[in-house]
């Protein structure tokens, strides 16, 4: 978005008609330690959506997601894992796992948005990968309780599966910033598993080159996924060009 501003008119429209947020290493505690917790806490976890009040923002991680949701009315939400290749959207959680509600109000938007963000994000030109498989995440990847997918889209309306979180972690937590108005937590939150390995192999995860040349040798992990990333800051306010022809 920096490095191309000033010669392409379509990033400079992205970065001029809308506001984007990267939290670039949430889970910081795990990545220093290399392992999946936040001092053996699950940060994937730890949100108050079907969890208990007492097993929900335990984490500085989670603790600082909810803080962007608050203080945002955030449209789309992109959330990166690795350990397959897949987009997820909601539902996931147990709840909604069987039965007539097991779509969201909103799934036909969620499965148009997220077959445009399969096909523009591409393979990456890696051996083995193939276009995002993308579905509900009950259907695509397995239901969890206290997901930050559902919670981030359903917190401030499906108000039955949210009570006010009393960690006892670092001090623990007013229970206040986990009661939501109209105004949060609502945003289409979207999961997206880049990899069928949490540690792609050297040389797969492509350039800065990569990004507008899909199919060329700095193709990879990387700009596959900054093209999703692009295609999602794309959609977040739909546009018409005029275009004038002799």
């Amino acid at each position: 978005l920096l490095s191309r501003y000033e010669i392409d008119s379509w990033v400079r429209r992205l970065v001029d008609s809308r506001v984007t947020l990267i939290m670039p290493m949430t889970n910081a505690v795990g990545v220093a330690n290399k392992v999946r917790t936040e001092n053996g806490i699950d940060p994937n976890r730890d949100f108050p959506f079907d969890q208990l009040p007492t097993a929900c923002m335990q984490t500085i991680a989670a603790r600082s997601i909810n803080e962007l949701y608050r203080s945002h009315l955030l449209q789309l939400v992109i959330t990166f894992h690795g350990g397959m290749q897949a987009i997820g959207y909601e539902w996931g959680a147990f709840p909604y796992y069987h039965g007539s509600a097991h779509k969201s109000p909103d799934d036909s938007m969620m499965r148009e948005i997220s077959s445009i963000l399969s096909s523009f994000a591409g393979t990456g030109s890696v051996p083995g990968n193939r276009l995002y498989p993308y579905a509900p995440m009950n259907d695509l990847v397995y239901p969890v309780k206290g997901g930050m997918e559902d919670w981030g889209y359903a917190a401030s309306w499906d108000s039955s599966k949210v009570r006010g979180c009393t960690p006892r972690t670092y001090g623990g937590y007013d229970a206040s910033k986990t009661r939501y108005g109209h105004g949060e937590a609502r945003a289409f939150t979207v999961l997206v598993e880049t990899s069928d390995r949490k540690g792609p192999m050297d040389g797969t995860y492509g350039s800065e080159s990569g990004v507008y040349a899909p199919g060329s040798a700095g193709d990879g992990h990387v700009p596959r996924n900054m093209r999703l990333a692009l295609a999602a800051i794309d959609l977040v306010e739909p546009y018409v060009e005029a275009w004038q022809v002799s």
